[in-house]
């Protein structure tokens, strides 16, 4: 009788022990898997309507860029932007595209010498952004994610 109960003691001891070391593979294997995310990219980049959301990631970044590029350069276009000397330079636009697609600028890096003969860039920018048509967010494991995305205007005016 007595190594019955020994038995039945022992099973359980080791059935505890077993279920314990079971949680502990769980959470060992999430940490695993957490560590393993490439948390500074997307699976899916920041979609227009006119991007097909079937098409490979880097096809789908392309069209997002040429689509902002051109959008922001078109609406650049109708702005009456007058010089007094010769322009080589970049302007660099940092934005930030929300989890629900709404896009803001988070920095506006110019030269002393564009600020001083487009003293008014910044505005046009801005509201060319806020103009921007609908975007669909970046997807990172099927939920929608913020992202950043540095834009370089270049200006050239001889």
């Amino acid at each position: 009788m007595q190594k019955y109960v020994f038995l039945i003691l022992f099973t359980l001891v080791i059935s505890c022990e077993y279920f314990g070391l079971k949680k502990a593979d769980k959470e060992q294997l999430l940490e695993k898997e957490m560590q393993s995310i490439n948390w500074n990219d997307v699976d899916k980049y920041p979609l227009f309507e006119n991007c097909d959301e079937t098409a490979s990631k880097t096809v789908q970044k392309d069209c997002f860029q040429t689509t902002l590029i051109n959008y922001i350069l078109n609406e650049l276009s109708y702005q009456r932007i007058e010089v007094r000397r010769n322009l080589n330079d970049t302007v660099n636009v940092k934005l930030l595209i929300s989890n629900e697609g709404k896009v803001s600028i988070l920095e506006i890096q110019k030269s002393a010498v564009i600020n001083q003969q487009i003293p008014q860039l910044d505005e046009y920018i801005k509201v060319a952004i806020e103009n921007l048509p609908v975007i669909y967010p970046a997807l990172k494991r099927d939920i929608p994610v913020a992202t950043k995305f540095n834009l370089p205007i270049i200006l050239k005016v001889y």
